[in-house]
């Protein structure tokens, strides 16, 4: 028999480079200090390959061993289950029950909030659109995007519920999700215990959406919507907001990413 090591091929993770739901998972791995492989999708163009691999839309996947997860969540606790160093989740249970809980409040009732005022900021404007979701690949990407653009805007629209209303809704919500964020910070700067944990993780990465700290991943191409440094200016004076910048700065750290294939 051979001696020679088989190759395993390293983690792959096809994700939104622009989502706070893609940068919850690209954190954790990367707070882990897990290799991997991230392989950038376009919204929109992304639904044949996700459809094909998972049976359903939406991103971030993450494939490890054969298997192919989705969904943040349910990604972070097997990252945890399988490498349970250095701990996202409390030991104590009742800690552990209360950051579980706070990760779902951001998932489920900030995120989407999030995510509509930001799409709000550029849907209106298509060709800012079409480089903020092509950024990072070539020309004949961008120009397809853009020739598709007016069809996938009605599907986009309508699965962000950008329509008024909503966007109203949100707006007004904002400040209500800060306020339970900054009543939810304890006397260590964190939110569970006295320690980075997952739901730092999901509070942090989730505000992101709006709140772009300089060390997000993949930076918003320049020069930014001016909705969007309205809207943000609108909350730089909270609590909450200078938070999430200094969670960012104490903790997001480096990738061992690779980007591509």
């Amino acid at each position: 028999m051979s001696n020679t090591a088989i190759a395993v091929a390293p983690p792959r993770l096809w994700h939104f480079r622009v989502s706070h739901y893609n940068e919850k998972v690209r954190w954790a791995l990367d707070f882990k200090k897990l290799p991997h492989r991230r392989i950038a999708l376009v919204p929109g163009l992304h639904i044949p390959r996700m459809r094909l691999m998972t049976g359903q839309n939406k991103v971030p996947a993450f494939e490890v061993d054969g298997r192919v997860m989705i969904g943040s969540a349910a990604i972070v606790a097997e990252l945890e289950r399988r490498h349970p160093e250095p701990p996202l989740f409390p030991r104590d249970e009742a800690e552990r029950t209360r950051a579980v809980a706070l990760q779902t409040y951001f998932d489920d009732e900030v995120a989407p909030e999030v995510r509509r005022l930001f799409w709000w900021c550029y849907v209106g404007r298509p060709a800012e659109c079409v480089r903020v979701v092509t950024d990072g690949f070539g020309m004949p990407t961008r120009l397809l995007m853009r020739a598709l653009f007016p069809l996938l805007k009605l599907g986009f629209s309508r699965n962000m519920g950008l329509d008024a209303a909503q966007v109203e809704q949100a707006s007004r919500r904002l400040h209500a999700h800060l306020d339970r964020l900054e009543a939810e910070v304890g006397r260590s700067g964190y939110l569970v215990g006295d320690r980075f944990g997952v739901a730092d993780l999901a509070a942090a990465s989730i505000m992101s959406g709006l709140i772009r700290p300089p060390e997000f991943s993949y930076p918003l191409p320049e020069p930014m919507s001016p909705e969007l440094l309205a809207l943000r200016e609108s909350i730089a004076g909270r609590e909450g907001y200078r938070w999430v910048r200094e969670i960012y700065r104490a903790h997001r750290g480096s990738s061992s990413a690779i980007d591509g294939r």
